[in-house]
Parts: structure tokens; C-alpha cells; sequence
């Protein structure tokens, strides 16, 4: 895996939030909710011992799948950019 993953600001339309996202220590990524229920429009993360909850209006399972391509695309590699190609923006961010 990449040390770390970035998710451009312009992928971003959550209110306030101006800057990109970098995540490190990734040890999860799956579509749906931190309980386990699945969810056409979320998509979680677990990285640094916290977990990070998206929001993607309809493309949960592509958004996590985009995560997870730029998370195992550069194997070590310094940084990944996640690719969005949904043309659905991250519209909430939850860290627990």
C-alpha cells in the first residue's frame, strides 16, 4: 500500500472544507456504514486507529473501490491520489 492517500479538495463539497484529505496507516476500506450495514452512498475507511465515514450520493461501492485502487496501485510508493471518475463528490466526512 501507498504510506499515504490523497483526496483532492476538488473532489470534496462539504462545507468549510477548502484543503485536500491525506490518509496514512490504511488497514480497511469497504462500502457501507462502520457497523457493517451496507449503503449505496457511504463508504468507510479505517486509518491511524480511527474510522472515516464518506458520503457519495449513490456511488458508495465506487468510491470505495476507486480507495481502494489508488490504495494498492503504487505498492510502498510514497503518495496515491484517488481518481474520481463517478462525477458524484464526497458531500460528508464523519471521523470517529
Amino acid at each position: 500500500m501507498a504510506n499515504y492517500i490523497k483526496i483532492k479538495a476538488a473532489d470534496i463539497n462539504v462545507a468549510n472544507q477548502l484543503s485536500d484529505v491525506i490518509l496514512s496507516d490504511v488497514t480497511a476500506v469497504y462500502q457501507g456504514l462502520a457497523n457493517g450495514d451496507a449503503s449505496a452512498d457511504k463508504w468507510t475507511v479505517y486509518a491511524g486507529g480511527k474510522s472515516y465515514l464518506f458520503t457519495t450520493t449513490a456511488k458508495g461501492k465506487e468510491w470505495a473501490n476507486q480507495f481502494i485502487f489508488a490504495a494498492t496501485a503504487n505498492p510502498g510508493g510514497p503518495l496515491a491520489i484517488v481518481q474520481n471518475s463517478t462525477g458524484v463528490k464526497i458531500t460528508d466526512i464523519v471521523v470517529a
